[in-house]
């Protein structure tokens, strides 16, 4: 039987246990862990969370009106996935394949917009606060990878000119620059995403409104 003081320190230890949880996986997240790991290592890795995803989505109901709701821990799958791809830098030229599969899956499910309006929305948050180089330099690597994806899109959905526009808006500043680019083994200065927007923005102007006739 636990004495009250064995409880309390069981209770304490519990507690400390869930506190120190992160709402990433390093391993997974970590643009300088994922830097080091191989194309075939991260395709495993997406792989996984696809396949998890399709488990739990097979096991929705069809709705009466034939319309495919994506189940919310299927789309949290596909999303860590995103997170996994985007957050690694592209020195290998490998992320574009990997996207296209998530984006397929997500595109089927009527779900891709909403995912990558919520990772712009948690990058931009992060990138508020910069907690630690290595999640500014993840954040930071995410959004610059998505934008990229996105760009050539841009001008057959709106959504995505909102998303870069929305990165240009928040005037994002990166500290420590010298320290981000030592992590990421760039050769040059990491850029603010919200100057990559607005290079984007300026070299795609949107299409101008159709003018009223007389």
């Amino acid at each position: 039987m636990l004495t009250r003081q064995s409880l309390l320190s069981l209770i304490a230890l519990t507690l400390t246990i869930v506190a120190s949880q992160p709402g990433w996986t390093k391993v997974e997240y970590d643009s300088t862990s994922l830097l080091i790991k191989s194309s075939d290592q991260i395709g495993d890795m997406v792989k996984k969370k696809v396949r998890k995803a399709q488990q739990i989505q097979s096991k929705q109901e069809d709705s009466e009106d034939g319309e495919i709701a994506i189940e919310p821990e299927a789309l949290e799958q596909l999303k860590d996935a995103l997170r996994i791809v985007l957050a690694r830098p592209d020195q290998d030229g490998a992320r574009a394949n990997l996207y296209s599969r998530i984006r397929g899956e997500l595109t089927d499910l009527n779900s891709l917009d909403q995912a990558l309006v919520d990772l712009t929305e948690e990058a931009l948050t992060e990138l508020r606060t910069q907690d630690g180089p290595r999640r500014t330099a993840t954040y930071v690597v995410i959004l610059e990878n998505l934008m990229a994806e996105i760009r050539p899109e841009m001008k057959g959905n709106p959504t995505f000119r909102k998303i870069i526009e929305r990165i240009r808006d928040a005037k994002i500043t990166i500290e420590d620059k010298a320290k981000l680019k030592n992590l990421l083994r760039s050769m040059s200065v990491p850029v603010s995403p919200s100057v990559t927007a607005q290079k984007i923005l300026e070299k795609e102007p949107a299409a101008p409104a159709p003018t009223k006739g007389k």
